[in-house]
């Protein structure tokens, strides 16, 4: 019979920076020493998604809310957490985080049959395994690095959290649904230490008709088999530790290699919205969520989920909003940041993963700071269509007339509207810093002014100096002058 190992409430297993240095901690620590630990640290934006979701479900649970905003202003004042609420807690359900246990191992299926066992890279979407192409490492199946404890405990919870659908073939179930979170954009709001990115996150909840998993009796291959297990895809902190998948990780005594694995809980259609997913209006007039996208930074979309555009902001920032607003009432000034993580996926396929970070400045959500960055985001765009048609009129000058999709191709190979955009996405954050302040957006027609002629000073160095190739930038030039004079009287030439 397995033995209880790994109790991930006492054993090290949470990155975090700490005076300087990354260190593990378990849970307890990292709930009741949050002032001292600067942040969660790892390379994976997955992971610091999965680990916040973890903590945030526990506090809700321990914490029973918190009701109201006043509530975390509460805790904030005090400089953490009632401690003795959540050591309360953790003790009564102590015995669900072991990572092996006979009957219940932390969001595991204790009887699930190791019979045609899977490596444990499967949980990781960097790892190469499966599915995953090999974009990020050289991992192959015939030789699966053995995963430390905590290693294998932290990619099983991405996998629960972020598991995109696909065949599955396994105890009865041909094919998985996506994990909650698998393909929105999560907006996590972070502060100065741990503490306050965990209260600038704890949206105010309600406690009933509500469970994590470690409150329900443990899952069993039976309850999975066919299918048969089907919750409603709703409340809170169920959905932030949802059970995607069947998996138990086959303990080789000091560390993992492989794993059983099976189906896991079906999800069903409920009134729900996660607290880190915005939303944005489709052109049919409802709502989709906010993805990440390979093709363009998350910024260009930022104005998408604002009530100025019908879109619904992410709870999670306008609880730090509202937030930031009591605290300023008071006199204290802080400054958080808005980290955007999620995955690029195309159907069962992971093509990138992605954390972008932001400034979270005081008025973002206020009527003057969504038409700042509205009109912001639509100059960049509009002279980014601009510079677009402009590299295609070049092209034509200096090949004459193709096929479009060689053409198409040819301007695409010029830098010009590559490194426009490439200088945006350094300039954005510095821009959304000061978005309520007067002459924010005139500063922004400047750098976009300023990213146009850069792109295209290397356009003509990377264009040559044939006669025909003159001749095709002394028109670029003037087309050039006439979309930079649209930008307004303040950055005309």
């Amino acid at each position: 019979m397995e033995e209880q190992k790994f109790n991930l409430v006492e054993e090290p297993w949470i990155p975090v920076l700490r005076g300087g240095r990354v260190v593990e901690v378990g849970i307890r620590e990292a709930l009741l020493e949050a002032p001292s630990i600067a942040r969660i640290e790892t390379p994976s934006p997955l992971e610091e998604a999965a680990l916040h979701r973890l903590l945030l479900a526990l506090l809700h649970r321990a914490l029973k809310g918190p009701r109201r905003p006043e509530d975390v202003l509460d805790w904030w004042r005090a400089g953490g957490f009632p401690k003795a609420h959540i050591q309360d807690y953790l003790e009564r359900h102590r015995d669900r985080f072991f990572l092996f246990h006979p009957q219940a191992p932390f969001l595991q299926v204790a009887d699930l049959p190791a019979k045609n066992p899977l490596p444990w890279s499967k949980l990781l979407p960097e790892l190469a395994s499966g599915n995953n192409p090999t974009l990020f490492d050289h991992t192959t199946e015939e030789n699966v690095p053995k995963a430390s404890y905590a290693q294998a405990a932290r990619a099983l919870l991405v996998h629960q959290t972020f598991a995109l659908g696909g065949l599955l073939r396994r105890h009865g179930v041909g094919s998985a649904k996506d994990a909650p979170v698998a393909r929105p954009a999560l907006f996590l709001p972070t502060g100065g230490n741990l503490l306050e990115a965990l209260l600038l996150n704890l949206v105010p909840y309600t406690p009933e008709d509500d469970a994590p998993i470690w409150e329900v009796p443990p899952l069993r291959l039976g309850d999975l088999e066919g299918a048969k297990t089907e919750w409603p895809l709703s409340g809170r902190t169920r959905v932030y530790t949802w059970p995607s998948r069947g998996v138990r990780l086959l303990d080789e005594g000091d560390g993992v290699r492989h794993m059983a694995y099976g189906p896991g809980v079906e999800p069903l259609e409920a009134f729900y919205r996660d607290p880190m997913v915005a939303q944005r209006l489709d052109p049919r007039g409802g709502s989709v969520v906010l993805r990440l996208s390979t093709e363009r930074s998350f910024w260009r979309d930022f104005s998408a989920m604002l009530p100025r555009q019908e879109g619904k902001v992410a709870a999670t920032v306008e609880h730090a909003d509202e937030l930031q607003g009591l605290l300023e009432e008071e006199g204290v000034e802080i400054r958080p940041t808005l980290r955007v993580l999620g995955q690029v996926s195309d159907q069962a396929k992971i093509l990138d993963l992605r954390r972008e970070v932001f400034p979270l400045p005081p008025g973002l959500l206020s009527p003057r700071g969504e038409e700042n960055l509205e009109k912001a985001l639509k100059a960049a765009e509009e002279l980014g269509q601009g510079l677009r048609n402009l590299a295609l009129q070049v092209t034509r000058a200096v090949v004459g007339e193709r096929d479009r999709k060689e053409l198409v191709d040819f301007a695409g190979s010029l830098p010009l509207e590559r490194l426009y955009w490439h200088a945006l996405d350094g300039a954005f954050p510095g821009f959304l810093g000061r978005i309520s302040e007067e002459g924010a957006v005139e500063t922004w027609r400047q750098e976009l002014r300023w990213a146009a002629q850069e792109a295209w000073t290397a356009t003509r160095l990377f264009l040559g100096t044939g006669a025909r190739h003159l001749k095709a930038l002394a028109q670029g030039e003037r087309v050039l002058g006439r979309l930079l004079g649209r930008l307004g009287a303040e950055v005309k030439a």
